[in-house]
């Protein structure tokens, strides 16, 4: 008898258990719900807190940390730089973070940690978690012309610009992942205007090469570049042998920038020829 009733508390403890358990998550779900209606009436704040008791309630429950990662980063303002959005941004890494540790693949969380990064201008990090979609999303356009968008970006510095040997492997990596991109959609005009940019770059690369040879033309190839036509018989003179190719870079990037306005005019008459708006603009 005392046997029977030691293994019937038991199971009448185990029950319990499971009962507080399902109880959990059926409470997490509720706050989760709660957290997706405020969500969607864009009180932030409101939904931050629901997605924050879901999340405690039931760890494992990833759509509540997708959730909370996305109203976290709704808050955040791009290029903020007061601690507070700073602090917003952080935290929507870290929710994004949390569904990677147990979901490495999910696609969501990466390209949601890489655009956090970008819009606070940490292009080196964006670029890893661009990189990691890469891998995750071969056959899409985005992340390959996100890399070359940042690669962009950090040769065109000219507050704190690379060293002239690094700016050419950027640019060479950015018209690579350019080239996936528009192999992936012919239509991607974006991808097309960022070749133009990186080939500008490559032409901008000769130049730098003449002025690290001789500093003191820096002054002279910077007063010409206010008016580009003016480069051209700079570059003639000081690199006559490298002329052509200085000129193949900027006709190269000409013909991009009109490829990518000629698609984007069809791209845009489809739309409206269909009565939706184009989702890239």
């Amino acid at each position: 008898m005392k046997f029977r009733s030691k293994a019937t508390a038991g199971i009448l403890a185990l029950l319990t258990i499971l009962s507080c358990v399902g109880c959990s998550k059926l409470k997490a779900r509720d706050e989760m719900n709660k957290g997706v209606r405020s969500f969607k009436d864009s009180k932030y704040e409101t939904a931050v807190e629901h997605f924050r008791a879901a999340v405690d309630l039931d760890p494992e429950l990833t759509n509540a940390h997708l959730y909370l990662a996305a109203a976290y980063a709704s808050q955040y303002q791009p290029g903020g730089d007061s601690p507070e959005n700073r602090r917003i941004g952080e935290e929507a890494i870290k929710a994004y973070e949390s569904v990677l540790l147990k979901d490495p693949t999910n696609v969501g969380s990466v390209s949601g940690i890489a655009g956090i990064y970008f819009n606070m201008k940490n292009f080196t990090k964006a670029k890893e978690y661009y990189q990691k979609r890469t891998h995750l999303e071969p056959n899409s356009p985005e992340p390959f012309y996100s890399i070359g968008n940042v690669n962009w970006i950090l040769c065109y510095n000219k507050q704190d610009p690379l060293p002239t040997a690094q700016k050419k492997e950027l640019i060479e990596e950015g018209l690579t992942n350019l080239q996936k991109a528009v192999q992936n959609d012919p239509n991607y005009y974006n991808a097309y205007f960022y070749v133009n940019l990186l080939l500008r770059q490559k032409a901008q690369v000769i130049i730098d090469e003449i002025t690290d040879a001789n500093p003191k033309l820096k002054d002279q190839f910077a007063m010409a570049a206010l008016d580009p036509k003016s480069l051209d018989p700079l570059v003639k003179k000081h690199a006559g042998d490298r002329y052509a190719e200085y000129q193949s870079y900027l006709k190269k990037a000409d013909e991009n920038f009109e490829k990518a306005m000629e698609i984007r005019k069809q791209v845009e008459a489809k739309a409206e020829t269909k009565g939706i708006v184009d989702p890239t603009k």
